[in-house]
């Protein structure tokens, strides 16, 4: 037989628990999370939670969807190319707080800056 205090304490404590789990699901915001456009025009990119998916300017058509993973000033991008169906990575660095330069896996080189 449980006493109410112990009965208590135990709701207590699964209370503790689930809030605690809860709050450990919640994604922390990155400095890659946000809006990034291409330095040559062609595309933007929408970052958010480890995932991002980056459309055409000039007709808001999809052209890749991918993941990433920030580890302190650098990023490593994995994208689907849409149009290819081809999967494709980079390895990014932050130049600045809003650029930044990305090193595609077999050569190749493209540039992202923070938009509003």
């Amino acid at each position: 037989m449980t006493t109410p205090r112990a009965g208590i304490a135990a709701l207590f404590l699964a209370a503790f628990l689930a809030a605690c789990q809860t709050g450990s699901q919640q994604p922390q915001r990155t400095a890659m999370d946000g809006n990034w456009a291409s330095s040559d025009g062609i595309f933007i990119a929408t970052f958010q939670n480890g995932s991002f998916t980056s459309r055409y300017i000039q007709t808001n058509e999809v052209l890749a969807q991918g993941t990433y993973v920030v580890t302190g000033g650098n990023v490593s991008i994995r994208w689907l190319s849409v149009q290819a169906q081809e999967q494709r990575a980079a390895t990014c660095a932050f130049t600045t707080a809003s650029t930044v330069r990305c090193q595609q896996e077999g050569g190749g080189t493209f540039d992202l800056q923070r938009t509003a």
